[in-house]
């Protein structure tokens, strides 16, 4: 009786494990579509711009996100981390400057 009981327990176990890997396996599945789901939804330009900056060719934006392995996806990541410290550094630079001279054609 005692081990049926401990056999039973396993088993228990066993189930419960699977059933963690069924729902972790779905979650991943899930995140990666929500992830899908944002690069189709970003406009054209604003991906050839990541893509470019990993120095893949642009027409890679065209593709869908499954299309690219984890070694260019994290190329992408990097690069776009880098390009927003850029960004940002310019948005500083253009702050400021003289104004033109005032004339009709930049009042409201």
């Amino acid at each position: 009786m005692k081990t049926d009981n401990i056999e039973q327990d396993a088993l228990s176990h066993a189930n419960g494990n699977a059933a963690i890997d069924a729902a972790l396996a779905l979650l991943k599945t899930d995140r990666e579509a929500v992830r899908a789901a944002h690069w189709n939804r970003l406009p054209i330009a604003v991906r050839r711009i990541a893509v470019m900056s990993a120095n893949l060719p642009k027409e890679r934006a065209d593709d869908t996100l499954n299309k690219f392995d984890a070694l260019e996806r994290g190329k992408i990541n990097i690069s776009v981390q880098r390009l927003l410290k850029q960004l940002e550094e310019i948005g500083r630079c253009m702050q400021g400057g003289s104004l033109p001279a005032a004339s009709g054609e930049y009042t409201h």
